[in-house]
């Protein structure tokens, strides 16, 4: 069966939807994801083919589309519902625990679980797959070791939407921090961020950041498609979010991270979206700071401790 999945256009959003094209392709199924950009990163999922725009639909057998508001996926949904609506499958993906939205019955997402976990979930219990794995198919390029440069920091302090995104001059104190401490922050931004943030290294490809992230120790970063890459990567993230609702469902998932979020003390009043529209007043450089240096020292734990595992210096517990 030739399958075409549609995924939303975020890196992060890619990188996810590529869990169901990984496990749909596990089936002997012929899976083409599309992306706008993540073609770029082709060399990254050998077994999975990812292309800018579709060709004719009719090419297709079955549709799985991430539903996203772009004149884009507009376009694809509104095709695939009036001629193949037998053969498309709707994924609505919302960080909410209700289940009153479009397209919900089709996905039964759970808004308590992170979306990585809930296409696992998907693939398991609602398309029958067996042996389902939280992979998106990634194969490392020939001769990169993950976290080779282990007190190196990627920070990425950009993300889609202004609204995501802690201070500048937070980062900016974050970084003096870090460098105190013996660290090298590193600030991981696109080309055109660069007029705003002069301090990050201008990277010739989205191949050569991901070499760079990949190698990184350790990500700290605002909600975005880098904190997925580098979970892809197995590289420990902490990643800031304004809301537990939205971190609960969005958080990376890949491999072990943490998430910042404000106190609680700054009230939501209604109508006023104080809360959502001042987050940032509520988190901190320093509980950021702590955050990270304790999860950095549990997970330097937990990987020691995987390591002395496998030399079978520590038995595996009963």
């Amino acid at each position: 069966m030739k399958i075409a999945v549609f995924s939303c256009a975020g890196l992060g959003d890619c990188l996810l939807s590529l869990i169901l094209s990984h496990n749909l392709s596990s089936q002997e199924h012929e899976v083409v994801t599309f992306h706008p950009f993540m073609s770029q990163l082709q060399s990254w999922f050998p077994a999975l083919p990812i292309k800018p725009f579709p060709p004719k639909l009719d090419e297709f057998d079955r549709f799985f589309i991430f539903y996203e508001k772009s004149a884009w996926m507009a376009e694809v949904l509104q095709a695939c519902l009036s001629r193949y609506r037998d053969k498309t499958t709707v994924l609505n993906p919302i960080a909410t625990p209700n289940t009153d939205y479009p397209y919900w019955e089709e996905g039964r997402f759970d808004g308590n679980r992170t979306f990585a976990d809930n296409l696992v979930t998907f693939c398991r219990d609602i398309l029958g797959i067996e042996g389902v794995v939280k992979s998106n198919g990634l194969v490392l390029p020939q001769g990169l070791q993950p976290r080779q440069c282990l007190q190196r920091i990627a920070i990425h302090p950009t993300s889609s939407r202004p609204g995501k995104n802690w201070p500048r001059y937070k980062f900016l104190r974050l970084a003096d921090k870090l460098s105190e401490r013996g660290y090298e922050p590193v600030f991981i931004v696109s080309p055109q961020e660069r007029i705003d943030w002069p301090e990050a290294p201008a990277f010739s490809s989205l191949d050569e950041m991901a070499h760079f992230v990949c190698e990184s120790g350790y990500m700290i970063g605002n909600d975005s498609g880098i904190g997925h890459l580098a979970s892809t990567f197995g590289v420990p993230t902490v990643s800031l979010f304004k809301n537990e609702r939205t971190a609960h469902f969005w958080r990376p998932a890949f491999a072990p991270g943490e998430i910042c979020l404000p106190r609680g003390w700054l009230p939501n009043v209604k109508g006023f979206r104080w809360r959502d529209k001042y987050w940032h007043w509520g988190l901190s450089v320093g509980h950021v700071l702590r955050t990270f240096e304790k999860f950095r020292v549990l997970s330097d734990q937990a990987a020691g401790l995987s390591a002395l595992r496998k030399e079978n210096v520590v038995s595996q517990p009963e």
